[in-house]
């Protein structure tokens, strides 16, 4: 029994393919499931049904306590690596897309200024497979939409981003300083997918405010909304800090009440963070507003 079997386990236990965890541990399949074989044989029964991917019963168990040594072994091949010469080691940052996208790249820049000798490695994905991926140890630090709330996983607010309503530069409403929903109703809505954090926080917003979207584009990106946006299909809300001066032909009006995004940092609260990660908060403004945890 070794940490690369147990670490081919537990990605196959996760994933429920061993496809997708070969994907992950940077192995060929037939290697994981070489690996799985050999601790199916060493402990005399089996912990994957080969026919649906799911764990079996003694499965459920072994995977209950190999997680977690093998977030014990990182911790500590991380912890020995901080020991080392100075920025030395692996730096695994996650990010929700939006804020990859719109707020990392000049805090990229400057950590790897601060810090060269650490192999910085960055993961897009929504918030909730971002703060999966931080639970699971796969991630030092996850970049996100807050809250999570989750009791294992320790959280600091960022900075926050207010929504505007944007409409095209060309819109009957674009010359207006303030709109209200009497304004948008029945007008096309060109809405970020209610699966996102955002998306949920909107249509959540609009319910408590009585307001039914004419929905004419429901988009997991941004940019597609900014895109039609732009050709005049529509209006949307947006996080004010996405729009950029490169965006000329959308225009952002003034609403109250209308709800703010929180992006904030998260991690294992049962694993001291690294160096680098530390190095990462400051880099992004040193204090930790708002710690939960």
């Amino acid at each position: 029994m070794t940490i690369e079997s147990l670490r081919c386990f537990c990605a196959v236990a996760e994933t429920g393919s061993f496809r997708r965890a070969a994907e992950r541990v940077f192995r060929s399949q037939p290697a994981v499931s070489q690996q799985i074989k050999a601790l199916e044989r060493r402990l005399g029964y089996a912990l994957v049904n080969r026919r649906t991917g799911r764990l079996t019963a003694q499965g459920e168990e072994f995977y209950s306590r190999a997680s977690a040594i093998v977030r014990s072994f990182t911790a500590l091949e991380r912890d020995m690596a901080d020991r080392g010469p100075a920025g030395a080691g692996e730096f695994r940052l996650g990010a929700s897309d939006t804020t990859a996208a719109y707020f990392l790249p000049p805090h990229v820049r400057r950590f790897t200024e601060r810090m060269p000798r650490t192999r910085l490695v960055i993961t897009t994905r929504s918030s909730d497979a971002i703060a999966a991926q931080v639970l699971r140890g796969e991630l030092d630090l996850g970049l996100v939409t807050l809250p999570q709330n989750h009791p294992e996983l320790a959280e600091a607010d960022l900075f926050r981003q207010r929504l505007v309503p944007v409409v095209p530069a060309g819109h009957p409403l674009a010359a207006a300083d303030t709109v209200g929903w009497a304004d948008l109703t029945g007008l096309p809505m060109l809405l970020i997918d209610r699966r996102t954090r955002t998306g949920a926080a909107l249509r959540e917003h609009f319910e408590k405010v009585g307001f039914s979207p004419q929905v004419m584009l429901d988009s997991g990106s941004f940019e597609v909304v900014k895109r039609y946006l732009a050709e005049g299909a529509g209006v949307s809300f947006l996080p004010e800090g996405i729009l950029t001066p490169s965006d000329t032909g959308l225009r952002a009006l003034e609403m109250p009440d209308l709800p703010e995004i929180v992006i904030g940092a998260l991690w294992r609260s049962d694993t001291p963070l690294s160096r680098a990660a530390g190095m990462f908060l400051e880099t992004l403004g040193g204090a930790l507003p708002g710690q939960r945890g």
